[in-house]
């Protein structure tokens, strides 16, 4: 009976084995150019989120994932490069990557990482005009792969440019079950947030507190512009900017033009602001309520990336959205002039 009992005890084991390796996912990587080190794995599923740590050693490294899906990972390498990966049940993914020449990473294993991998090699005899038209047919012809999700939020929302209406074309292309992503469910609360404070559309009010601990609201600045610059000092170019629109304010004061700059951080540390606060020269007026992309402002007028510029007429229509300085000068140049006219018509009358 106790024999008996030990080999059923083995079977149900190996059994038990069996089912693990038939939902374990392998990535194994080959990084030159990063010999040791770490790198972080982003599991963003809002079920199952979590971070996990990966050891490179000699330029390999190995990484184990227990899934009954397939989930996309965000692998983060030191010095800031990261990578998308489809991580398969019961798959092994081979990444290859050189930090001399980052765009050459390659992908091969599983299902969707070898259609991402296949994409990505077909870009590069497509001009750059193309590649949002070349997405719209990958998600055309494949619209239950979250590979689609991916190049969606890649080529279409997180660019300089950013393409709303392709955004809302592209989605109706996917099936019921991929427009439940959790990237396209984020990229359509953007959409929603985008829609209500695009060009043409007014955002009636909107209030935080400057760095004097003073609410700034929508109207308090009477018949002027306003130039509302969401930016960072974590952000590339960040401190930069701010100095060039504390130039375009000075020059704009010295004509008496009635423009306002107001500047809202996405800092979350409180120290960190203060410190950019007193040790730079920054424009008035600098507002920030330290919940980073959770903020109302942030929310209120559609920011999906930095820095922006969203330029207000007096009556509060969005007149200009864009993350160039020359182009928000430009236009704010033309509604001068023509407010101008518009006020020496109404003395004449």
């Amino acid at each position: 009976m106790m024999r008996t009992s030990c080999i059923i005890l083995t079977l149900l084991l190996a059994l038990a084995a069996c089912r693990d390796n038939s939902r374990t996912f392998t990535l194994k990587g080959t990084l030159k150019g990063i010999p040791e080190g770490k790198a972080l794995v982003i599991l963003p599923d809002t079920a199952h989120s979590r971070i996990d740590t990966i050891v490179i050693k000699d330029g390999q490294f190995t990484y184990e994932l227990q899934t009954d899906t397939t989930a996309q990972l965000t692998l983060v390498f030191p010095g800031g490069r990261f990578c998308t990966v489809f991580a398969d049940r019961g798959t092994e993914t081979e990444l290859t990557a050189d930090t001399a020449c980052w765009d050459s990473l390659s992908l091969r294993g599983g299902v969707e990482n070898d259609a991402l991998q296949h994409f990505t090699d077909s870009l590069r005899a497509c001009p750059p005009d193309s590649i949002r038209h070349a997405v719209k047919e990958y998600v055309r012809k494949h619209p239950f792969s979250p590979v689609g999700a991916h190049l969606l939020n890649v080529y279409y929302a997180q660019t300089d440019t950013p393409d709303y209406a392709g955004i809302e074309e592209v989605i109706k292309l996917m099936s019921g079950k991929l427009q439940d992503n959790p990237i396209v469910q984020d990229l359509r609360l953007h959409l929603d947030d985008v829609i209500q404070a695009d060009t043409g559309k007014y955002i009636a009010s909107f209030r935080i507190k400057d760095k004097y601990d003073k609410f700034v609201n929508a109207y308090q600045y009477g018949g002027d512009f306003l130039v509302v610059t969401f930016w960072a000092g974590w952000q590339p170019g960040g401190l930069e900017l701010q100095k060039e629109i504390l130039a375009l304010k000075k020059a704009k004061d010295k004509k008496k033009e009635k423009v306002t700059f107001i500047n809202v951080s996405l800092e979350t540390d409180k120290r960190r602001w203060k410190d950019l606060q007193e040790n730079d020269s920054l424009p008035d007026v600098q507002a920030c309520d330290f919940e980073g992309w959770e903020g109302d402002m942030v929310k209120r007028f559609g920011v999906t990336d930095l820095p922006q510029m969203i330029l207000l007429t007096p009556q509060r229509r969005v007149a200009l959205r864009s993350a160039r300085l020359d182009e928000v000068k430009a236009e704010l140049d033309t509604l001068l002039v023509r407010e101008k006219e518009r006020e020496k018509k109404n003395r004449q009358r």
